[in-house]
């Protein structure tokens, strides 16, 4: 997610301030970010850049999956008549998620260490969300005691705290795009503050599959329908994400 701040980053001067989006033509924003994609200056975006941007259309697709099979109505009804299908889903769309924000660190370096650590933030939260979604896997945490609960809720934990991460790094950027005082096209924040919200439904969706609530069938509910509209906000923040850097 961070590529939608740093992409801009070259437009600026050697004061250290934070990277900002400034209104420039489509050519001269394709060439930013080629440029610190490692593409040729004036060609066609390099795989990198349609890579980082198509994928999250598809971590999107992913994380809208494991929403639907997180309702009970759904998850009740499958073969496993469990939550296989559903950590399957948020498995594979948070190690998308993951490999996109290693993308984006590597276009942060050399960009001043506000950037790389602001970026290093979105790793850090995406890492948590994939080790808890392995943890969500049936079985993983079977033998497995957190305060007193067996068997422990170290995946919705670790949901609660990568969102929070997330949402950390998402507000930093956004302050240092208000600071910088440049216009900001509207692809990027439409996918700066979709992100944010995709990231707050899914703490919330966490908070909800807590092992105090999982007793109760709308607690468990509310929780499936929070990741359905997280992911359907990370779906509007991957089409900004492809309108600033491919179309």
């Amino acid at each position: 997610m961070s590529d939608t701040i740093t992409k801009e980053e070259t437009a600026l001067s050697d004061e250290e301030v934070p990277e900002a989006v400034v209104d420039t033509t489509k050519q001269e924003e394709d060439e930013v970010a080629a440029d610190e994609a490692g593409g040729d200056i004036g060609g066609k975006p390099p795989f990198l850049v349609y890579y980082n941007a198509l994928s999250r259309v598809v971590m999107a697709a992913f994380l809208i999956a494991a929403g639907v099979f997180a309702i009970p109505d759904v998850w009740l009804n499958t073969p496993s008549n469990g939550f296989q299908y559903c950590a399957i889903f948020f498995i594979i769309g948070t190690f998308l998620f993951l490999v996109c924000t290693l993308i984006d660190f590597k276009s942060s370096i050399g960009n001043g260490l506000i950037a790389v650590i602001n970026s290093s933030l979105y790793i850090v939260g995406a890492a948590a969300l994939e080790a808890g979604s392995i943890a969500f896997y049936p079985g993983v945490m079977n033998n497995v005691t957190c305060n007193g609960v067996k068997p422990c809720a170290l995946g919705q934990y670790l949901y609660v705290a990568g969102t929070l991460v997330i949402c950390f790094a998402l507000l930093w950027d956004i302050a240092r795009l208000l600071r910088s005082g440049n216009v900001i096209p509207y692809p990027f924040i439409i996918a700066l503050f979709s992100a944010l919200v995709g990231a707050v439904n899914f703490n919330y969706g966490a908070n909800f599959l807590m092992p105090q609530y999982q007793n109760t069938y709308d607690q468990v509910q509310k929780g499936g329908v929070f990741f359905v509209v997280g992911g359907c906000c990370f779906m509007i923040h991957a089409l900004a994400v492809c309108k600033a850097y491919l179309f």
